[in-house]
């Protein structure tokens, strides 16, 4: 029988203990811990795990008598476990009974608050009666969340052991950004779908970045953060929810199938439309202001869903959040004008330029083509960063332009600024390209001219800020002190330095954004200095001042103004569209 100094230091208990914390060990050692040392032929681990083998759930209730009955174990051993439970009991008598519920999210993240700190990435799991109320909070995994590491059996087999009703996951990003990722919703649709067959509520997935979280139980709930998981004594399922979703999905698709695509055929006598990766509404909003109908809207961000139906969809049909390669073009009702900014990370600076090559994003370009194809619009508009026409030395957009020419389509394009030609102080230069079935057409569309620039970043500012954003007596804040001076223009670090921006406009809003920290553009006023908040995010995008934030990580609402568009210039762009297709 190996010695317990034969295993690695931080497999044995106390070192783990004092590594990890009591959660992350097993109740068999904790009892090692409590024993001390095995007896002759069995190490303390050995010896702790047939004590908790062999009484299992009725160890509260063990007797000195009944630990005597293992071989090895004497008086001392024995009053060692016998008055540590003693003791517990005592001091739980004279506390009285309490439940901790877990009601909402905010319940699940107070008791998982320890791992805002960690610097490894922990999974939890709440296992909860069918009131919710805690029966045991486990460790699952340490580590990268990884779907082969992580299977659901390791995380069901206590709530069966229990008897669990629901299960609640709590999962720490340590990089601060608590939006989910590819890995995280792998997990996700993973564990829902083994709840259901086990007959056990996946309650929530949650995830907590510093003081920011994210809940796939309130995303799925409209974005309220402090939905209650249980409504009219029912215990809520997130499968259910998703069921839900997925039905007033096809209630939406059944009611706007079947209108024939001609112009003008709709009652309100608008251009039909429709919005691909359609973010948080950007094009559409724009696309409304010059006349047009906006008939379906598609993105695969799930945070980007909240914040659209936030502000759409008590007027209009919610944005269906799916990925576009799996929604069939006969489900898509007939529309003459196709939209899309199609993900621009692959060709961004920013994002590496990959192109068509990155997998999952890159290749989006050719579901566009896919639809246009299925569906003969009359014209589309497209949109990208400004690297695109280079990208791969220009066969990239020469690719695009063969593929759209192949459909029968007219095309031209052109790079527009927005401080240029939407009259906001943004220097964000992005290429759009338009296309109609009518040579005609294309040739009365134009690109807008560029007008004067009339406002400036004072009128993007807001004057009354949160403390949170500014940088006083924060790491760096020394250094900005020294290189942000002027109360005139916005500032960008770049890693080791601080740019200003010699034009007084803001600088290029981009997704990097969403990462936090010091990718949010800076600024001066006479309290100090600090970041743009998401509010004046949207404001260097354009975006109408009664457009509304939900209360949603802030992290996630600069990704979204960072990978949208610039309104102005889309409703400008849009009023010539309709120019073209009138005659």
């Amino acid at each position: 029988m190996p010695k317990l100094k034969d295993i690695p230091k931080i497999d044995r208990p106390r070192e783990k203990f004092l590594a990890k914390g009591s959660d992350a060990l097993s109740k068999s050692e904790l009892l090692a811990i409590l024993l001390g040392s095995g007896i002759k032929g069995k190490n303390v681990k050995k010896l702790s795990e047939q004590i908790i083998r062999k009484f299992g759930s009725k160890f509260l209730d063990l007797t000195v008598e009944n630990l005597l009955k293992i071989s090895g174990i004497g008086e001392a051993k024995a009053l060692q476990i016998i008055s540590a439970l003693a003791l517990v009991k005592r001091f739980y008598d004279e506390k009285g009974p309490k439940e901790n519920l877990v009601l909402s999210a905010k319940d699940a993240v107070f008791l998982n608050s320890d791992l805002k700190d960690k610097r490894k990435e922990y999974l939890t799991c709440l296992y909860l009666n069918a009131r919710n109320a805690l029966l045991r909070k486990e460790i699952v995994s340490i580590g990268t969340l990884d779907k082969g590491i992580v299977h659901p059996r390791e995380i069901f087999a206590p709530a069966l052991e229990l008897r669990s009703a629901g299960i609640v996951l709590v999962h720490n990003h340590p990089s601060g950004d608590p939006s989910p990722s590819k890995q995280d919703e792998e997990i996700f649709d993973r564990i829902i779908e083994a709840g259901k067959i086990l007959g056990i509520n996946v309650i929530d997935f949650i995830i907590i970045a510093g003081d920011e979280t994210y809940s796939f139980f309130g995303n799925l709930q409209q974005g309220d953060k402090n939905a209650l998981y249980i409504s009219d004594g029912i215990q809520h399922s997130l499968f259910d929810l998703l069921i839900d979703q997925k039905m007033e999905y096809n209630q939406q698709i059944s009611k706007t199938a079947g209108k024939t695509n001609k112009p003008n055929n709709n009652a309100s006598n608008k251009i039909t439309f429709i919005d691909l990766f359609a973010g948080i509404g950007g094009i559409k909003i724009g696309f409304e202001k010059a006349g047009f109908e906006c008939v379906f809207s598609n993105d695969f961000d799930k945070s980007c869903k909240i914040t659209y139906d936030f502000n759409f969809a008590r007027k209009q049909k919610s944005l269906i959040c799916a990925d576009i390669a799996k929604v069939s073009s006969n489900l898509i009702p007939d529309f003459e004008v196709l939209t899309g900014g199609f993900p621009c990370q692959p060709f961004s600076i920013a994002g590496y330029r990959k192109g068509f090559t990155d997998e999952g994003r890159g290749d989006l370009f050719f579901e566009i083509i896919r639809i246009l194809e299925d569906k003969k619009p009359m014209a589309f508009l497209l949109e990208n960063v400004k690297n695109l026409k280079t990208h791969n030395n220009g066969e990239t957009f020469r690719i695009i332009y063969k593929e759209l020419q192949k459909l029968g389509y007219y095309v031209d394009d052109k790079v527009l600024n927005t401080m240029e030609h939407g009259n906001i102080p943004q220097n964000r230069e992005r290429v759009y390209i338009v296309g109609f079935l009518n040579q005609e057409a294309l040739n009365r569309f134009s690109f807008p001219e560029k007008i004067k620039l009339t406002k400036t970043i004072h009128d993007c500012l807001e004057s009354d800020v949160e403390e949170k954003y500014y940088y006083n007596g924060k790491p760096l804040y020394e250094k900005f002190k020294k290189e942000i001076t002027k109360k005139d223009t916005v500032y960008q670090w770049r890693r080791k330095y601080v740019r200003e921006n010699k034009n007084g406009v803001c600088p290029t809003l981009t997704a990097n954004m969403g990462m936090g920290g010091h990718n949010v553009p800076l600024v001066l006023n006479k309290k100090g200095i600090r970041k743009l908040t998401p509010r004046e995010c949207a404001n260097f995008q354009g975006f109408p001042k009664d457009f509304k934030l939900p209360n949603i990580a802030d992290s996630a609402l600069y990704k979204q103004f960072g990978n949208s568009v610039s309104v102005p210039v889309m409703e400008r762009i849009a009023v010539n569209i309709k120019k073209a297709l009138a005659c």
